[in-house]
């Protein structure tokens, strides 16, 4: 037997083990939306706390064509007490797409009326600060015009 199989097997067990761990972190989401009727889904989701619908809904812009927007809803009916984990998101870090998502889950705040996004300076200030450094020229476009709009 040549040296090749034991370390073959080795970088075999590693990449299972690895496609394993990744599938393991998206449980929660394949468990919300594939084992139970889409019918359910925004009830369901009321019943998570914020951290995992904001998952939830980031699982369904990302994975789903077309996006899931619709799960913004409840993240944004929660109002004030939402926008510290928010802003939180939009760390300098964030890429292009995190920007967009938060972005859309303010502007879904302004136009339900749970929160007046609008009025907070530090928000508005964040957002465009934000909406400004965007890499991605068309996302920018359209994150500029979802910022007119709140």
């Amino acid at each position: 037997m040549s040296v090749r199989g034991p370390a073959t097997a080795a970088v075999m067990s590693l990449v299972c083990c690895i496609g394993l761990a990744g599938c393991a972190n998206h449980r929660l989401e394949r468990e919300f939306f594939f084992k139970n009727p889409a019918t359910t889904r925004m009830e369901r989701l009321r019943q998570y706390s914020l951290e995992d619908q904001y998952r939830l809904f980031r699982y369904g812009n990302d994975r789903f064509e077309p996006p899931l927007t619709g799960l913004a809803k409840p993240i944004a009916e929660r109002g004030r007490s939402a926008v510290p984990f928010l802003l939180e998101k939009l760390n300098p870090h964030a890429d292009d797409i995190t920007v967009r998502d938060v972005l859309s889950l303010f502007e879904t705040m302004g136009s339900i009326k749970s929160y007046d996004v609008k009025s907070d300076a530090h928000v508005m200030d964040t957002l465009r600060s934000r909406v400004s450094t965007m890499k991605d020229p068309g996302w920018k476009d359209v994150c500029s015009n979802m910022l007119g709009r709140i």
